[in-house]
């Protein structure tokens, strides 16, 4: 019986092996050359400090890239996600109720930057339309113009690419090398557990 149980932990360890564990969706920090897209939101006033993290692969609009960037995003009651209310629940509902469009002295205004970084430029299409550019910038600022007339005002961070990092353990593209030395020390436990109880079975006899 514990022979038996031992050897079937082994095939789990020995199964683990090759699953792997689940690729993640996001990852904190700009993207590197190729790596995506940086979606950049700063909060303004309602967060201590921006956040950046890289949406994988080609986002299909300005929201989509939100939400694979990993922030939550609420649209209005009346527009749906035609219209960015919340990200993060933020503002909240004190501040914008997000039943109709939002208000004129507290919204997010949308911007975009070039693969290459440089300067934010405001969007001239909604988020749920707009496409993002392929290794570009994506820019999410919380403003609070004073009067309709006054001009929203980009991230205050700048579109910055970070380096290419070195990947340890990588052997192509996506895909991590096998982790042999973990198999053989699975298999060696198997062989001298199978050994001990061949052993202690002969004494017995």
């Amino acid at each position: 019986m514990i022979a038996s149980r031992f050897v079937a932990v082994c095939a789990l360890l020995l199964a683990a092996c090759f699953t792997g564990a689940a690729p993640a969706s996001a990852a904190e920090g700009a993207c590197p050359e190729g790596g995506g897209v940086t979606v950049v939101v700063d909060f303004g006033d309602l967060a201590p400090q921006p956040v950046i993290r890289c949406a994988p692969g080609t986002p299909a609009n300005g929201i989509a890239a939100l939400q694979e960037a990993g922030f939550q995003v609420a649209g209005s009651q009346k527009y749906g996600l035609a219209v960015a209310c919340r990200i993060d629940g933020k503002p909240g509902p004190d501040v914008e109720s997000c039943t109709g469009m939002p208000s004129a002295t507290a919204y997010w205004s949308y911007w975009h930057a070039a693969p290459t970084g440089g300067i934010w430029q405001s969007s001239q299409e909604g988020a749920q339309t707009a496409k993002p550019i392929p290794g570009g910038f994506e820019g999410w600022a919380f403003a609070r113009p004073k009067s309709a007339n006054d001009l929203p005002a980009p991230p205050h961070v700048a579109p910055v690419r970070q380096p290419v990092r070195a990947v340890p353990d990588v052997s192509v593209a996506g895909e991590t090398e096998f982790p042999w030395g973990l198999v053989i020390g699975v298999v060696v436990i198997v062989v001298l557990g199978g050994a001990g109880i061949v052993v202690a079975r002969r004494r017995r006899a």
